[in-house]
């Protein structure tokens, strides 16, 4: 209610008492949605209001005193300069309060929510604005500014009692207000007499500010809760709203917020650590892939060419053994692949290992993060956890914006680029000097990444299959087996005088043989 046009009548009346006749001083901004404008008054005391006017908050202050920043700070407003205030006024039914100079010039306060704006008029002329983002507010006629409504008895009786239709700038507050007297089962005539009883006492009211489920809000209603701050000074009132407004209403939002955050991260590292825990169960009822390679190679006459399963015996442990193959290989090359991915097995359980021991430790330290985030009472207790709510959002808007095909392998990262110039984007800007670089060999084709911030050893099977898709998304993608580079991205430059896409490579770390597969 800080912006309600009845308090606005109270803080008008006070300033009208501060300001007639004083001189504006200074009017500056040093900082994004921050306006202060200093006057002088004839007993050569100033007076300060500094108004922020963000998207998500809006309030005026009155400090006692303000010192301008030597740099960073823009002059605004400068037609008034040293010129005397006249008059001040909350503008009818209207949550507007206007500054009125010598010279036919209103500097208008419009305090509209997330949409409040300092305006500046010469002779119903609009002359200037504070916030250049609120387009509208360049046609807003002054003339309009203010709202006649017929408020009397006869038009409260048209209304049927609609106190709302007459008094629309009561609000909410008010509403709630006269729930809790019963307004609704009220003779009109006594709802009329309740009506004048409450405008009456809106002209010294006591202010309360308190606490609500939406954060903290200041209403010149009695409450019927315990109020964190009452005053009858308005200027201390939005002061004190202000303060409360960070140390608490903000404390609240972003306690809640990070328990929402950490809470999302520590469920889903439980998940994937569960999902960990299932592929070792699948991984211990399975066949190794040594003992599927022995099989084929003890059966390659039984094995059909060009088939995509076989069915032979299982001379390890009794029974029928289900095999896949590649249809496109031959029953060796296909028992070679087993032998290859068996080679690769033990490092696969060093990482599957690693990435469990990795999980466990990110869920107690979560866990413990979440204890701490709960227990605080304070503000600055949440500081420690405050680079969660930063990574998420920068992590949210990068994912959103990232232009590249996206593939994940036992918890690595794989970029590929989706044309000549998408190349460049990704080897050029995104890629980090220690991210492993693949391109299929000797033809044109996709940039593909392998991410490596923490400049780990990237396992063999990764790099493999990250390789399997340079090789597909390369002109080498119809043929069996194609050679692919593999270097780290350090290794990798562009000189102005190459095409889209093209690079030179300083050095080849390794190339790898693979057949060109999509995979997700």
């Amino acid at each position: 209610m800080h912006n309600n046009h009845f308090f606005l009548r109270i803080l008008a009346r006070e300033l009208r008492q501060i300001l007639t006749y004083a001189r504006l001083k200074q009017c500056f901004s040093q900082e994004k949605d921050e306006l202060v404008i200093g006057f002088e008054r004839q007993n050569g005391q100033d007076f300060w209001i500094k108004c922020s006017f963000g998207s998500q908050f809006s309030s005026m202050q009155f400090p006692a005193d303000f010192r301008r920043a030597g740099r960073n700070s823009v002059d605004l407003f400068s037609d008034l300069l040293l010129h005397e205030v006249q008059d001040v006024r909350v503008f009818e039914n209207e949550r507007a309060i206007g500054l009125y100079f010598l010279g036919e010039q209103v500097l208008v306060f419009k305090l509209f929510g997330n949409r409040s704006n300092v305006i500046l008029f010469q002779a119903g002329e609009h002359q200037g604005q504070f916030q250049k983002r609120l387009g509208k507010d360049f046609d807003l006629s002054f003339l309009q500014l203010d709202r006649t409504i017929d408020q009397s008895y006869e038009a409260f009786q048209r209304a049927d009692g609609d106190w709302m239709a007459l008094y629309p700038t009561l609000g909410k507050e008010c509403t709630a207000y006269f729930q809790r007297l019963g307004y609704v089962n009220l003779a009109q005539s006594k709802q009329w007499d309740l009506l004048q009883k409450t405008l009456e006492a809106l002209e010294e009211p006591l202010i309360s500010i308190i606490e609500t489920p939406k954060g903290i809000a200041l209403t010149l209603f009695p409450v019927d809760q315990e109020a964190l701050y009452q005053t009858k000074d308005v200027f201390d009132a939005l002061n004190q709203f202000f303060a409360l407004h960070y140390s608490v209403g903000e404390f609240r939002r972003e306690k809640s917020l990070l328990m929402e955050t950490l809470g999302k991260l520590h469920l889903k590292a439980i998940h994937y650590l569960e999902s960990l825990e299932k592929q070792q169960i699948k991984r211990d009822s399975s066949l190794a892939y040594e003992e599927i390679g022995n099989i084929l190679m003890a059966f390659l006459h039984l094995i059909p060419v060009g088939a995509k399963l076989v069915e032979l015996d299982n001379f390890y442990h009794g029974g029928k053994v289900t095999i896949k193959l590649n249809a496109q290989l031959s029953g060796p090359e296909n028992a070679e692949n087993y032998y290859r991915k068996a080679k690769n097995f033990s490092k696969e359980i060093a990482q599957w290992e690693a990435t469990v021991a990795r999980k466990k430790a990110e869920i107690q330290e979560l866990g413990e993060q979440l204890k701490g985030i709960e227990a605080a009472q304070v503000r600055r207790e949440l500081k420690p956890y405050l680079q969660y709510l930063k990574v998420q959002e920068s992590t949210k808007q990068s994912s959103d914006e990232l232009p590249f095909k996206q593939f994940v392998t036992s918890g690595w990262t794989i970029w590929v680029g989706k044309n000549a110039k998408n190349n460049d984007l990704l080897t050029l800007k995104y890629a980090k000097k220690f991210d492993i670089w693949l391109h299929a060999r000797d033809v044109s084709g996709s940039h593909v990444i392998i991410r490596n911030p923490q400049q780990q050893t990237v396992p063999k099977h990764v790099i493999e299959k990250a390789a399997e898709l340079a090789a597909h998304f390369s002109k080498r993608a119809t043929e069996s087996l194609c050679p692919v580079i593999v270097t780290a991205k350090k290794y990798v430059r562009k000189t102005r005088d190459l095409l889209p896409g093209q690079v030179i490579v300083d050095r080849e770390e390794e190339v790898v043989m693979v057949k060109p597969t999509y995979w997700e």
